[in-house]
């Protein structure tokens, strides 16, 4: 990725215009300044990220998350993410055996990453590719991607989940039993799936917007399944990113996933695997 700021031609929801490629407000791909990216065994979360997933008796769930030298999309490393029974988080996981290893950009809160959280009128683009073994095992429901309200919270506001083998976005539309989707594409199996998705931060219903960009494989063209206007905040409070595998239980199968380049930025062309 260039460090500069250049002038390109960037297609974006369907018209042709000029736009400035900004890096990134933040790269949390796994390939760091820090030897091994995610540090694994540290006992505190690796320096690109404010936290992990918390579990009964562990500050942070490091066995389940690691860097991984393959698949990869970019790089060297990626991050795999593995759940397995009775992985619960701190957010009263155990009432409902939900299981997940998901990494946060800024809660539970930690020095140095409050510019990460999200409140009223933030405009936001980020960028990550995903990558589903043949093996991988589905649950009822399931999440890779959430930008959700800093705890207390409920449902997130903005969701990427699988469901009947399809990529959705989904939008908690308040209160959390009233959730609407949006078909994206197919979740194939052994293929890296890219990922852009614009959130307008806002409470207000009218001025909230969320886009999605997605396309199969290395070389397809990111094109737009997504676009609709909603509220993608909840009203005073701020919002932040977490991004793993949280789902259903699975009945004593453990699952992996794998998720690389994963960006935030101003602009679509900054963040775009």
């Amino acid at each position: 990725m260039a460090l500069g700021t250049v002038v390109v031609l960037a297609l974006l929801g369907g018209g042709v215009g000029f736009e400035r490629y900004l890096t990134p407000i933040y790269d949390s791909g796994a390939d760091t300044d820090a030897p091994s990216g995610w540090q694994v065994r540290s006992g505190r979360p690796g320096p690109e990220w404010a936290s992990t997933t918390e579990r009964g008796g562990r500050p942070y769930m490091t066995q389940r998350i690691s860097t991984a030298e393959g698949p990869v999309f970019d790089g060297g490393y990626g991050y795999r993410m593995e759940t397995r029974e009775r992985d619960f988080g701190a957010y009263d996981d155990a009432s409902c055996e939900c299981e997940r290893a998901e990494l946060a950009n800024a809660n539970p809160t930690r020095s140095g990453f409050e510019d990460r959280l999200l409140g009223e009128g933030d405009d936001v683009y980020y960028g990550f590719a995903i990558y589903l073994p043949r093996r991988h095992v589905f649950g009822r429901w399931q999440v890779y991607w959430q930008s959700k309200s800093v705890a207390p919270a409920g449902s997130p506001e903005n969701a990427l989940h699988v469901q009947d083998g399809q990529w959705q976005l989904a939008n908690d539309d308040e209160p959390s039993t009233s959730i609407r989707t949006s078909p994206i594409a197919p979740a194939g199996k052994g293929v890296w799936h890219r990922f852009v998705i614009h959130i307008k931060y806002s409470s207000d219903y009218s001025k909230g917007r969320q886009e999605v960009w997605h396309a199969k494989g290395r070389d397809g063209t990111l094109t737009r399944r997504v676009s609709v206007t909603t509220h993608t905040l909840e009203k005073d409070k701020a919002g932040h990113v977490r991004l793993g595998y949280y789902h259903s239980p699975l009945k004593g199968r453990s699952s992996h996933v794998f998720v690389d380049a994963f960006r935030a930025g101003r602009t679509f062309t900054s963040v775009a695997p």
